[in-house]
């Protein structure tokens, strides 16, 4: 496995959020007057301590592209800043990483002020023959809520945090493991137009896509834009939906694949068992 990260793509957002530095995530405003229980966290603390977890155990990482969105409305906080939603992507490397063909690592951190998403990091793979890749079936190697514990005593150290984020970062080499048996079961397991259109509409009926985009998902598996996903599987299946969902919301992709990965289980018990058995083993 090469060391050198290959950086995330940067896009326009489009009416989702924006690009911005880290500077002005520190200088978004984190609010202070909302319910007892709940604890927001300064999304620069996160992206710090990612990026030393990452220093600790041995990975490269690219720079990060940091995405900000607007805030969702929520009564409850009295102070909620105009941009309360963050994600920030990095490209990652180690020797000890599996190496999926023809894709890259990344990892995704993403924290909210609006109380509309837990902090999480998840881990996924892009396919660099996309111009613009695609992050994919984005595993979570944690999620929490912002609730009264992650600061203690209100002090803002954070200490809960540091250590789920050191232990998610050890963890990404079983994960990326698990991702990549995946993948492996994915390419091996034939995929014919009956199942495609199942997974489609399954998937347009879970919010994984819009009902309007269930034909475009269909001709980028009838018509592949590269000679590597012409194959009849689930892994040129997959890629129609990412080839699809190319400029989208990518605050919301992680959920969404995750989703996809479950509908896909579903159609092929083949490939859960196969998946699981790979777990067992590893």
């Amino acid at each position: 496995m090469t060391l050198q990260p290959v950086a995330p793509t940067p896009f326009d957002p489009g009416n989702w959020g924006e690009i911005v530095d880290i500077k002005t995530i520190k200088q978004t405003p984190v609010p202070v007057r909302g319910p007892e229980t709940w604890r927001p966290f300064p999304h620069h603390q996160y992206v710090g301590m990612i990026e030393q977890a990452f220093s600790r155990h041995g990975f490269t990482n690219s720079e990060p592209i940091h995405y900000r969105a607007k805030s969702r409305d929520n009564k409850k906080i009295k102070d909620l800043p105009t941009h309360g939603r963050f994600l920030s992507l990095y490209g990652i490397a180690h020797p000890s990483l599996p190496e999926i063909s023809g894709t890259s690592w990344e990892v995704g951190g993403a924290n909210s002020y609006d109380m509309t998403k837990s902090i999480q990091l998840g881990l996924g793979q892009r396919v660099k023959v996309c111009s613009n890749g695609q992050m994919m079936g984005a595993s979570q190697t944690f999620k929490r809520k912002h609730t009264v514990g992650i600061n203690r005593d209100r002090e803002d150290h954070f200490e809960m945090i540091y250590s789920l984020i050191d232990v998610a970062v050890r963890g990404l080499f079983r994960e990326a493991q698990t991702v990549a048996d995946r993948v492996g079961a994915y390419q091996q397991l034939g995929c014919d137009d009956s199942d495609a259109r199942f997974v489609i509409i399954e998937a347009a009926k879970t919010n994984v896509i819009g009902a309007a985009q269930t034909m475009k998902v269909l001709k980028h598996w009838e018509e592949p834009e590269h000679p590597e996903f012409k194959d009849r599987n689930v892994w040129s299946l997959l890629n129609a939906f990412t080839s699809n969902d190319r400029g989208r919301n990518i605050m919301t992709q992680g959920d969404r694949f995750t989703l996809l990965d479950g509908i896909i289980g579903n159609r092929f018990s083949s490939l859960s068992q196969s998946v699981a058995e790979s777990a067992t083993d590893f």
